[in-house]
């Protein structure tokens, strides 16, 4: 049986976490030299926290994810986060982070050179806005802060930027409609398949998806978390095929977007 460093903290947190979260015959042993005396064998108890532990771990993804798991079934998506507790153990006190490369292990790990290629990406895509959505609810926003003007965009000094509650995503399908679906708790219809533009966004503590236009879209992205609206806009309108309407939706826009959290004043 290997030895076991008792004087490092470091070594018997990393000899304890792998028993629980890998627990196979090679790491129960080093970790049960640890255990003071009991009835129960060291493999015994050590297979009941890591039940435990596992559980406690998948019901935060489950919570994370809900989407995804509504989607898939609870047994599926039991058996990817399975898979994903396995390759990326936690690493950090806080559950949050458990989640952190959900969604691109879910995209690593998707078969490649399929027919279905646009299917296969479904479940990474959605767990990337399931994750921008739970990171906007943890987020400094908006709230508290005074609103910019709404003719901003129309001062060449006039700044905006993206508060860390707004994320721009490009995806392949639209989620709008099961989202809405989860949240009123009935059957998760299946996204469509089709290129789609979205924001998502805090504004007043709660957090909503934005579809948007190319044109919302590329100025919220020339925005950036540091940017001058008034250049931004100019930017974007020089590669539309009609600037003029689309700088007149822009300002007509603009308070909304305020209003929805999207943007803040620098």
């Amino acid at each position: 049986m290997p030895e076991v460093p008792t004087s490092d903290l470091a070594g018997l947190q990393t000899t304890l976490h792998r028993a629980v979260t890998a627990p196979r015959p090679d790491t129960w042993g080093p970790a049960g030299a640890l255990l003071a005396p009991s009835p129960m064998s060291p493999e015994r108890r050590l297979s009941l926290y890591a039940r435990g532990y596992r559980a406690r771990l998948l019901d935060s993804l489950r919570h994370e994810y809900p989407a995804l798991s509504a989607l898939m079934g609870p047994t599926v998506f039991d058996l990817f986060a399975e898979g994903y507790i396995e390759a990326c153990p936690p690493a950090s006190p806080s559950l949050h982070d458990l989640g952190a490369r959900f969604p691109a292990w879910l995209e690593e790990t998707q078969p490649a050179g399929t027919e279905q290629d646009a299917v296969e990406a479904l479940p990474a895509q959605l767990a990337r806005l399931e994750r921008a959505w739970s990171g906007a609810l943890r987020s400094r926003g908006p709230e508290g802060l005074a609103p910019p003007p709404a003719d901003l965009l129309l001062h060449p000094a006039g700044r905006l930027r993206l508060p860390a509650t707004t994320v721009l995503l490009r995806l392949d399908f639209d989620f709008a409609p099961l989202l809405a679906a989860v949240a009123d708790g009935d059957a998760p219809p299946t996204p469509e398949a089709r290129p789609t533009l979205v924001a998502i966004a805090r504004g007043d503590y709660r957090v909503r998806l934005h579809t948007l236009g190319p044109g919302r879209f590329a100025w919220l992205q020339a925005l950036g978390p540091d940017g001058a609206s008034a250049q931004a806009a100019a930017a974007v309108a020089a590669d539309a095929e009609d600037p003029g309407r689309l700088l007149a939706d822009l300002i007509l826009w603009l308070p909304m977007a305020i209003q929805a959290g999207l943007v803040v004043a620098d």
